[in-house]
């Protein structure tokens, strides 16, 4: 919200501050919209701010997302001496609006959840979270975890031998789905009671690997739990990341089309739900319906729903030795992945 040099906020600290860096009197006590409109403290919108001008956040964007002036905003970075973003706003019907961003600051700072804020503004999750982060407004405290008492535990377990989904379990616990997986792993038995083998080249066992946690992992290799193949897999020694092989993608592959549920892939795996969607998605792995999805993976139904869906593997035109999933009548034959890389060394 934009507003005229007049009615500068001479009754907010910041306020003070405009007023000060630009020379204007202040015989007239002015109307403090930022006391009535934001719901950031005086000091944790200075504070918000200065980082958003420090890492280029355009100066609407800041104005909208703190709710004051364009004023207030040249005051503070000019007593700072940090350079604005000035540069024309994007003008497309996909593009944020300065009305949307107010929308999703108001939002986050009142504690709303992505889902319900996404739906608000008629988005992708992702595409709020990303903008979020663009922005630089503060990331969410994690809570503490709300302590286990023998009745949770016993729901927990009940629901499980019921093989009722994480996800439906997390909702009617009132807890995430981290916390589920990470409450199960505690309750499992000790693996053989054995120490976790201290040299890095030993593979680990599933049961070994998952008493660890990612960090502790780096360096290490792991079987993947109830691989038909004995899949093993493991983290590079500078992060907790891991290179995708063709047969990581090919059993990916196998517990997608037997409808797997990616947070169960994701357990199996020891690895991010995050990861295993991502990397679905450069496969070309086609969309299923939740209400088929199941926890357990049966490697018998993979053939089944491949030739039920149409599908089948195909070697990449573009880059050779790359695999990816396609319909076998009209599929495409080149990946996106060959063409995100093309366009990147084209340098347009």
């Amino acid at each position: 919200m934009l507003f005229a040099p007049s009615t500068v906020f001479t009754s907010s600290p910041i306020g003070d501050l405009a007023v000060r860096a630009l020379g204007i009197p202040a015989e007239k006590p002015a109307r403090t919209y930022h006391a009535q409109q934001s719901p950031w403290s005086a000091d944790k919108t200075r504070e918000l701010a200065l980082q958003m001008a420090d890492r280029g956040v355009n100066v609407a964007h800041i104005a909208a997302s703190l709710f004051i002036s364009r004023l207030e905003i040249e005051a503070i970075a000019r007593e700072e001496g940090l350079p604005l973003k000035r540069t024309p706003l994007r003008n497309s019907p996909r593009a944020w609006s300065l009305l949307d961003i107010s929308r999703l600051s108001r939002a986050w700072a009142e504690g709303e959840d992505l889902p319900a804020i996404a739906k608000r503004l008629d988005r992708t999750v992702m595409a709020v979270r990303k903008k979020r982060a663009a922005l630089g407004l503060p990331a969410r405290e994690r809570y503490a975890e709300v302590v286990w008492t023998d009745a949770d535990v016993a729901t927990l377990l009940a629901h499980r031998e019921r093989r009722i989904g994480l996800q439906r379990i997390a909702k009617q616990m009132g807890r995430s789905v981290r916390s589920l997986q990470r409450k199960l792993i505690s309750l499992q038995p000790p693996a053989e009671s054995v120490a976790i083998p201290a040299d890095p080249s030993v593979v680990l066992t599933w049961e070994q690997a998952s008493r660890l946690t990612p960090e502790e992992r780096r360096g290490r290799r792991w079987q993947v739990r109830n691989s038909p193949t004995g899949l093993v897999i493991g983290f590079s020694r500078n992060a907790c990341t891991t290179r995708w092989s063709v047969e990581m993608q090919h059993e990916l592959a196998m517990r997608h089309f037997a409808h797997q549920a990616p947070l169960a892939v994701a357990e199996d795996f020891l690895l991010t739900d995050r990861t295993i969607v991502s990397q679905s998605g450069w496969l070309h792995l086609p969309r299923r319906s939740k209400k088929d999805m199941r926890e357990a993976f049966d490697p018998d139904l993979y053939e089944v729903y491949l030739n039920k869906m149409g599908y089948m593997r195909r070697e990449c035109l573009g880059k050779k030795g790359f695999f990816f999933w396609s319909p076998r009548r009209g599929g495409r034959r080149t990946s996106r992945l060959h063409q995100q890389t093309a366009v990147m060394r084209s340098g347009d």
